[in-house]
């Protein structure tokens, strides 16, 4: 019976990777973590974990880090893109994945598979339009539509919008693309670079913890004006910062002035994940169940 069918799950990150087996609601019934090394080294990994773990499995749903082609119709679906990460710029991840577990596979971005997670089950459940940002080594995002994140190009890069820099802001960016991005500015290797520390030192009045709550507020900002979200949600090790998600919260209200509907100001409308660190490999669950609804 569909109810009782179990998949695989993949949170494929740049320094761990997840792997689960799960029910078509997200619940977990095994999970197993191993450090991401060279491509042919996790994909050995995967194989160990999926085709011992006993029961059939349905599918396999995947969130993988970036910047990666997820557009099915495209001739490079699947395949990294250039990538800091070494060994796998150009790697088919999708074509490898299903060699290796013999399972159809359902591929969406890492913070993709976390905000399909939070839209069905958690922080943005009930909300046609949310946006997740996840604030750590890097900033990404994704936009969710009724529970599904939409058709793109490639996929969304929230990180690399452009800011303004405070008065007196003159430290480099740690981007090498941009002297002014979210991510060169406010992601947690320029807060190393800048102060030494991680926010999570700061008290919540201090000059620099109010720095980077801007420069998010900054961001969110102007994801509000292009894209009206009900609501947006931030994860990420930098938002874990205790008071940094409703300073940030007040520093976008304050950058927008009057110019946003009013439930913008409403407490809760930024918020942090429900499902906590789960919300990637839910979502890849969940992600993976949907591929017995999709045409051959």
């Amino acid at each position: 019976m569909a109810e009782d069918r179990l998949y695989g799950a993949i949170e494929l990150g740049g320094t761990k990777t997840v792997l689960a087996i799960g029910t078509a609601e997200g619940r977990i019934v095994a999970r197993r973590t191993v450090p991401t090394r060279p491509p042919e080294e996790v994909i050995r990994d995967v194989a160990a974990f999926f085709n011992d773990s006993g029961p059939a499995l349905t599918a396999l749903g995947v969130g993988a880090f970036g910047p990666i082609m997820i557009d099915r119709t495209a001739p490079n679906f699947g395949q990294l893109c250039e990538t800091n990460k070494p060994g796998w710029s150009g790697f088919d991840l999708a074509g490898a994945l299903e060699r290796a577990t013999r399972l159809p596979v359902r591929l969406v971005t890492d913070v993709g598979a976390a905000a399909i997670g939070e839209a069905r089950v958690g922080a943005l459940r009930g909300h046609q339009i949310g946006i997740y940002l996840t604030v750590g080594t890097g900033i990404g995002g994704a936009i969710v539509v009724d529970g599904s994140v939409p058709p793109a190009l490639l996929h969304p890069e929230m990180g690399h919008i452009l800011l303004q820099r405070l008065p007196g802001d003159a430290a480099p960016s740690t981007c090498r693309f941009h002297d002014n991005c979210a991510e060169g500015l406010a992601a947690g290797p320029a807060i190393m670079a800048r102060f030494g520390k991680s926010l999570d030192h700061f008290a919540p009045d201090a000059p620099e913890f109010e720095m980077i709550a801007d420069y998010l507020g900054q961001m969110c900002g102007q994801l509000v004006l292009t894209l009206s979200p009900q609501r947006i949600v931030l994860g990420g090790g930098v938002c874990g910062a205790p008071g940094v998600v409703p300073a940030a919260h007040r520093a976008m209200v304050r950058h927008m002035g009057s110019y946003a509907p009013a439930g913008v100001a409403a407490a809760g409308y930024m918020t942090t994940p429900a499902l906590g660190q789960d919300a990637g490999i839910t979502g890849a669950l969940l992600c993976a169940a949907e591929t017995m609804r999709e045409p051959a």
